[in-house]
């Protein structure tokens, strides 16, 4: 073993003679939260203890002179941020510990959840939807309830990810919630629950066209499911099909290169260019491509980012489909994840991907070729939304024509005009279809994919 004490070195600040000895134990601190960027050992190369001697002075003077004891893993968690920070990418990050156990949590199906959508509204968490099956359905929550308190500590004004941080444990652990219900306050108490997530949707839009909803690409399966459900739709005899890749953030790049793989029939998918040679690579398309020939349309927004951008990009480069929506994302990066010992984690870029025209698509995203944005009301349609979901004609309406059609709704106008809500008919019908759960997916009520409809139909 190295001799600490050899070429040992003095450093004086201020009277205070450090050796370097004790370098290497702040140095073994930094390494243990770098795991594998650092090597930590008791004969450092100067290459390597030059440009950290300033860091580990600071570390220094802060732990013996600040005027309050500051905990180290703090000030080493700071560190490790900034250097991630000087980078200036805004993909590379820090994940805290905690962070990093939720995401390990989720993906290894330990993450308890109850099976609820919220958003804020008039200052608390509202519930937006329930989900089938799961803890919240199962007691009874209710899309509109408000959650007042959780474990009784009041959620009023506290941000949406700190409500879910909150809700959010380990299988089985119970959470009590408060319930605002029409003036009233109700307690439930919900057993947490692996909420089953599914990336991959479909249904049939009619006899002919097909749906296929992409949510994400974090799942190893994902590009398996894509594969069941094309050759169901191939069993059905589809002629034409929707791929949906909307609010698609993106994940694993194997599964979106497979997924690729499975609209082409040759050709380039996507190249990656890194620099490390080991990161670099091309992949190319083989043989066997599911429902060759039909006519294909792929919707994307804003929030089509990264492995969703690889295909629909490969797409719509070799012109197997047309694109529908508005301007992707753009994220033309690779990222990998490092795991740390302190539990944390680092996402780097290591790698820029390219599509097979060439085009740089950074923060610009992918041009649809058929521009539809979506319905976004007005601040005054918001208000009037929000006295239509608290309205007692909508819901003696829903109740007595639960199969309502069009005649049927001069009789709720009038019903509303008594109410004192000034909505035009077209707004309330909106409202009418996204509450009817029979017609939740009615395509009318969804423009670009309404569109993506009807290019198909002309084709």
């Amino acid at each position: 073993m190295a001799n600490p004490e050899k070429k040992v070195r003095y450093l004086v600040k201020e009277g205070i003679i450090l050796k370097k000895k004790r370098w290497l134990a702040l140095l073994a601190a930094l390494g243990l939260i770098m795991g594998g960027f650092l090597l930590v050992r008791a004969e450092m190369p100067e290459e390597l203890f030059g440009p950290l001697e300033p860091l580990l002075e600071i570390y220094e003077i802060i732990q013996s002179r600040y005027i309050e004891k500051v905990d180290p893993s703090k000030l080493i968690e700071g560190a490790a941020k900034g250097m991630l920070e000087s980078l200036d990418d805004p993909y590379s990050s820090w994940v805290s510990p905690a962070d990093y156990e939720i995401r390990q949590m989720k993906q290894e199906g330990r993450l308890g959840g109850l099976g609820i959508g919220i958003a804020t509204k008039d200052g608390f968490p509202t519930i937006l939807n329930v989900l089938e099956g799961t803890p919240a359905e199962q007691v009874g929550l209710k899309a509109g309830d408000q959650i007042s308190a959780v474990d009784g500590s009041s959620t009023k004004e506290i941000s949406l990810q700190e409500l879910v941080n909150r809700l959010r444990g380990k299988v089985g652990t119970e959470v009590m919630l408060t319930i605002r219900r029409e003036g009233k306050f109700l307690e439930f108490t919900l057993t947490r629950a692996a909420i089953r997530k599914f990336s991959v949707t479909k249904r049939k839009l009619d006899r002919e066209v097909g749906y296929l909803r992409i949510v994400d690409f974090e799942s190893g399966n994902t590009a398996q499911n894509v594969k069941d459900i094309l050759q169901e739709f191939e069993q059905e005899n589809i002629a034409a099909l929707i791929l949906d890749l909307r609010d698609n953030g993106g994940g694993l790049l194997t599964q979106a290169v497979e997924v690729a793989d499975e609209f082409l029939k040759s050709g380039k998918i996507v190249s990656i260019e890194g620099r490390d040679p080991a990161a670099s690579q091309v992949y190319y398309a083989q043989p066997g491509e599911a429902l060759p020939d039909i006519p294909l349309a792929v919707l994307i927004n804003k929030g089509s980012a990264s492995a969703s951008e690889i295909v629909a990009g490969a797409i719509k480069d070799h012109g197997r489909g047309v694109l529908v929506g508005t301007n992707s994302f753009g994220k033309e990066v690779v990222q990998e994840t490092f795991s740390l010992p302190n539990g944390g984690a680092i996402i780097l870029t290591i790698a820029r991907y390219h599509l097979p025209s060439g085009k740089a698509i950074e923060e610009t995203g992918i041009a649809p070729d058929i521009t539809v944005e979506a319905f976004e009301p007005t601040e005054k349609q918001k208000e009037i939304l929000s006295h239509l979901q608290e309205s007692t004609a909508i819901k003696n309406f829903l109740r007595d024509y639960p199969h309502w059609e069009e005649e049927d709704l001069s009789h709720l106008m009038q019903k509303l005009h008594q109410e004192r809500i000034d909505a035009d008919e077209e707004l309330v019908r909106r409202f009418l279809r996204k509450e009817d759960k029979d017609r939740e997916n009615d395509i009318l009520n969804d423009l670009q994919l309404l569109r993506a409809w009807e290019v198909l139909k002309e084709r």
